[in-house]
């Protein structure tokens, strides 16, 4: 198999985690990870085994991956509204690639444990409204002014929460 970033190097095994083995490109660092395997792995091990946190840089792939197994188109699912970083999955063979870093970001982000869920149009669904959510208040922020946000975002808070939240509310909207 080649790798679906460089292209030429073959991927090569080697173990992510004791006992988690991908198929790794010497060149780009990336791996390509069984689900399979990785399910497996996840009712195995345990998290005082994991190898410490490594800091270094992430690559993205920006572009469509081929899998490398199959030759089938790659989809990209985001991991958060907090990231920018998408693990690829090939639906077909039941693989994701994982590019440089990306493992240890999982493990950063406490995702290692729950990576098919990642892939669920439940949780792809949960990070639109996130971020849905940061563009309005953003948006909000910027019109009400930093300082007055926080006063208008606090007593929301409190209102969405209150058991006579319709009375308020008309309340407020009355013009005497």
């Amino acid at each position: 198999m080649h790798c679906p970033v460089c292209k030429e190097p073959d991927l090569e095994p080697r173990e992510l985690e004791r006992g988690l083995v991908g198929a790794v490109c010497q060149s780009c660092e990336g791996a390509l990870l069984s689900l399979i395997q990785y399910r497996y792995w996840v009712d195995h091990h345990d998290d005082k085994e994991l190898k410490p946190l490594e800091e270094g840089p992430i690559k993205e792939s920006e572009n469509a991956l081929l899998c490398p197994k199959c030759q089938k188109m790659m989809t990209k699912y985001r991991l958060g509204a907090g990231t920018r970083h998408r693990i690829d999955l090939c639906g077909h063979c039941d693989e994701a690639w994982l590019d440089k870093g990306e493992w240890q970001l999982l493990k950063q982000l406490d995702l290692h444990n729950q990576l098919p869920s990642v892939f669920t149009e439940a949780w792809q669904r949960n990070i639109r409204k996130q971020k849905e959510r940061q563009s309005l208040e953003k948006h909000y922020e910027q019109e009400i002014g930093e300082e007055d946000f926080l006063k208008v975002k606090t007593f929301k808070e409190w209102l969405d929460k209150h058991p006579k939240l319709g009375q308020i509310k008309h309340y407020i909207n009355i013009k005497f």
